[in-house]
Protein backbone atom coordinates (compact mmCIF):
# COMPACT_ATOMS: atom_id res chain seq x y z
CA UNK A 1 0.00 0.00 0.00
CA UNK A 2 1.46 3.08 -0.99
CA UNK A 3 2.22 6.14 1.53
CA UNK A 4 -0.39 8.43 0.15
CA UNK A 5 -3.60 5.64 0.57
CA UNK A 6 -2.28 5.22 4.27
CA UNK A 7 -2.61 8.63 4.88
CA UNK A 8 -6.24 8.74 3.33
CA UNK A 9 -7.24 5.93 5.61
CA UNK A 10 -5.69 7.40 8.72
CA UNK A 11 -7.50 10.56 8.24
CA UNK A 12 -10.93 8.90 7.41
CA UNK A 13 -10.79 6.70 10.46
CA UNK A 14 -9.77 9.76 12.69
CA UNK A 15 -12.98 11.49 11.31
CA UNK A 16 -15.00 8.51 11.76
CA UNK A 17 -13.76 8.60 15.55
CA UNK A 18 -14.77 12.18 16.29
CA UNK A 19 -18.05 11.95 14.66
CA UNK A 20 -19.09 8.52 16.37
CA UNK A 21 -17.01 10.80 19.97
CA UNK A 22 -19.52 13.98 18.56
CA UNK A 23 -22.86 11.54 18.85
CA UNK A 24 -21.94 9.77 21.96
CA UNK A 25 -21.13 12.99 23.90
CA UNK A 26 -24.34 14.28 22.46
CA UNK A 27 -26.59 11.35 23.47
CA UNK A 28 -24.78 11.70 26.96
CA UNK A 29 -25.91 14.96 27.63
CA UNK A 30 -29.17 14.52 26.70
CA UNK A 31 -29.68 11.67 28.92
CA UNK A 32 -27.78 13.26 31.90
CA UNK A 33 -30.13 16.50 31.52
CA UNK A 34 -33.28 14.75 31.22
CA UNK A 35 -32.55 12.40 33.98
CA UNK A 36 -31.82 14.92 36.56
CA UNK A 37 -34.58 17.65 34.97
CA UNK A 38 -36.85 19.07 37.87
CA UNK A 39 -39.83 17.82 36.18
CA UNK A 40 -43.06 17.94 37.89
CA UNK A 41 -41.48 19.28 41.44
CA UNK A 42 -41.98 22.67 42.73
CA UNK A 43 -40.12 25.47 39.79
CA UNK A 44 -37.22 26.70 42.08
CA UNK A 45 -36.90 30.59 42.96
CA UNK A 46 -33.80 32.49 41.58
CA UNK A 47 -32.67 35.60 41.37
CA UNK A 48 -31.91 37.23 37.80
CA UNK A 49 -31.02 40.95 36.88
CA UNK A 50 -33.31 42.23 33.73
CA UNK A 51 -31.75 44.33 31.05
CA UNK A 52 -32.70 47.13 32.79
CA UNK A 53 -30.27 45.92 35.45
CA UNK A 54 -33.06 45.80 38.07
CA UNK A 55 -33.40 42.60 39.79
CA UNK A 56 -36.26 40.16 39.25
CA UNK A 57 -36.85 36.40 40.39
CA UNK A 58 -38.97 33.59 38.77
CA UNK A 59 -41.08 33.77 42.18
CA UNK A 60 -42.27 37.37 40.80
CA UNK A 61 -44.41 35.41 37.63
CA UNK A 62 -46.45 32.86 40.19
CA UNK A 63 -49.76 32.14 39.35
CA UNK A 64 -48.83 32.86 35.62
CA UNK A 65 -47.79 29.68 33.13
CA UNK A 66 -44.61 31.04 32.55
CA UNK A 67 -42.11 29.63 29.69
CA UNK A 68 -38.76 30.28 30.71
CA UNK A 69 -36.23 30.22 27.88
CA UNK A 70 -32.67 29.76 28.24
CA UNK A 71 -30.22 30.99 25.59
CA UNK A 72 -27.52 33.05 24.33
CA UNK A 73 -26.65 35.34 21.69
CA UNK A 74 -24.12 33.11 19.85
CA UNK A 75 -26.30 30.27 19.76
CA UNK A 76 -27.56 29.61 16.04
CA UNK A 77 -30.56 27.11 17.35
CA UNK A 78 -31.39 29.83 20.17
CA UNK A 79 -31.48 31.96 16.99
CA UNK A 80 -33.82 29.95 15.03
CA UNK A 81 -36.24 29.22 17.45
CA UNK A 82 -36.96 32.82 19.13
CA UNK A 83 -39.08 34.30 16.36
CA UNK A 84 -41.72 31.27 17.03
CA UNK A 85 -41.15 31.93 21.02
CA UNK A 86 -42.27 35.45 20.36
CA UNK A 87 -44.77 34.59 17.96
CA UNK A 88 -46.50 32.52 20.84
CA UNK A 89 -45.76 34.69 23.27
CA UNK A 90 -47.78 37.44 21.72
CA UNK A 91 -50.84 35.49 20.93
CA UNK A 92 -51.05 34.07 24.67
CA UNK A 93 -50.23 36.85 26.61
CA UNK A 94 -53.51 37.47 26.90
CA UNK A 95 -54.76 34.20 28.46
CA UNK A 96 -51.65 35.04 30.82
CA UNK A 97 -48.35 33.60 29.60
CA UNK A 98 -45.46 34.79 31.09
CA UNK A 99 -41.99 34.15 28.70
CA UNK A 100 -38.77 34.95 30.43
CA UNK A 101 -35.63 34.61 28.41
CA UNK A 102 -32.62 34.27 30.13
CA UNK A 103 -29.39 34.65 28.64
CA UNK A 104 -26.40 32.73 29.74
CA UNK A 105 -23.85 35.25 31.75
CA UNK A 106 -23.35 37.54 28.45
CA UNK A 107 -22.77 41.31 29.27
CA UNK A 108 -25.93 43.07 28.93
CA UNK A 109 -24.34 45.13 26.30
CA UNK A 110 -24.40 42.28 24.08
CA UNK A 111 -28.12 41.01 25.29
CA UNK A 112 -29.63 44.51 24.50
CA UNK A 113 -28.65 44.99 21.13
CA UNK A 114 -29.88 41.20 20.13
CA UNK A 115 -33.10 41.64 21.65
CA UNK A 116 -34.09 44.44 20.02
CA UNK A 117 -32.42 42.91 16.34
CA UNK A 118 -34.47 40.08 17.11
CA UNK A 119 -37.83 41.92 17.82
CA UNK A 120 -38.24 40.22 21.32
CA UNK A 121 -41.23 41.80 23.36
CA UNK A 122 -40.97 39.74 26.38
CA UNK A 123 -38.80 40.02 29.40
CA UNK A 124 -35.43 38.95 28.84
CA UNK A 125 -32.73 38.49 32.15
CA UNK A 126 -29.66 37.44 32.55
CA UNK A 127 -28.60 34.50 34.93
CA UNK A 128 -25.26 36.52 35.64
CA UNK A 129 -23.93 34.36 38.45
CA UNK A 130 -25.39 30.92 37.33
CA UNK A 131 -27.66 30.18 39.19
CA UNK A 132 -30.79 29.61 37.24
CA UNK A 133 -28.37 27.20 34.61
CA UNK A 134 -27.50 25.16 38.08
CA UNK A 135 -31.13 24.59 39.44
CA UNK A 136 -32.62 24.26 36.02
CA UNK A 137 -30.33 21.74 35.47
CA UNK A 138 -29.35 23.17 32.00
CA UNK A 139 -27.17 21.08 30.28
CA UNK A 140 -27.35 22.59 26.27
CA UNK A 141 -29.00 25.52 25.31
CA UNK A 142 -31.40 26.58 24.05
CA UNK A 143 -33.33 24.67 27.05
CA UNK A 144 -37.18 25.30 27.61
CA UNK A 145 -38.94 25.48 30.86
CA UNK A 146 -42.18 25.17 31.39
CA UNK A 147 -43.62 25.89 34.77
CA UNK A 148 -47.62 26.16 35.27
CA UNK A 149 -49.51 28.91 37.27
CA UNK A 150 -49.44 25.99 40.28
CA UNK A 151 -45.08 26.64 40.21
CA UNK A 152 -45.00 22.86 39.04
CA UNK A 153 -42.24 22.52 36.52
CA UNK A 154 -44.83 20.62 33.82
CA UNK A 155 -42.65 20.54 30.60
CA UNK A 156 -38.73 20.35 29.62
CA UNK A 157 -37.21 20.77 26.48
CA UNK A 158 -33.60 20.39 25.38
CA UNK A 159 -32.26 22.20 22.37
CA UNK A 160 -34.29 23.96 19.41
CA UNK A 161 -38.10 23.74 19.30
CA UNK A 162 -39.82 23.16 16.40
CA UNK A 163 -43.52 24.99 16.10
CA UNK A 164 -45.16 21.70 17.41
CA UNK A 165 -42.96 21.11 20.38
CA UNK A 166 -43.87 24.41 21.73
CA UNK A 167 -47.67 24.37 21.35
CA UNK A 168 -47.46 20.59 22.77
CA UNK A 169 -45.61 21.73 25.50
CA UNK A 170 -47.88 25.05 25.85
CA UNK A 171 -51.15 22.95 26.62
CA UNK A 172 -49.34 22.04 29.28
CA UNK A 173 -49.29 24.94 31.05
CA UNK A 174 -52.77 26.93 29.77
Amino acid sequence: MNRSLRVALGWIVVIALFIIAFFIFRTNLQRSAVRNAPLGARAQDVRLTGLDAKPTALSAYLGHPLWVNFFATWCGPCKAELPEIELRYVKYRSRGLVVLGVDEQEDVSLVKPFVRRMHVSFPVTIDASGEATLKYHVAAIPTSVFIGADGNVKALHIGEMSPQNMDEDLRKIL
